[in-house]
């Protein structure tokens, strides 16, 4: 599970970045790691959320 306190947002950002072909400089690493940081814990609760295969999605909205 996710835990926002133990996720290395830097790292993964650093990792990550040459994995898709980024070349992000030192500031842009950063800024993209506060928002990774930002992102962790606002999706943290959901995440912790226990389903099943028995759950079933919101249904989709079609006008």
């Amino acid at each position: 599970m996710l835990d926002p306190d133990r996720f290395d947002p830097a790292a993964h950002v650093a990792a990550a970045a040459p994995a898709v072909g980024l070349a992000l400089d030192a500031a842009r690493q950063a800024r993209v790691a506060a928002a990774f940081a930002l992102v962790v814990r606002i999706a943290a609760p959901a995440l912790a959320v226990p389903l099943t295969e028995a759950d079933e999605p919101a249904p989709v909205y079609r006008p």
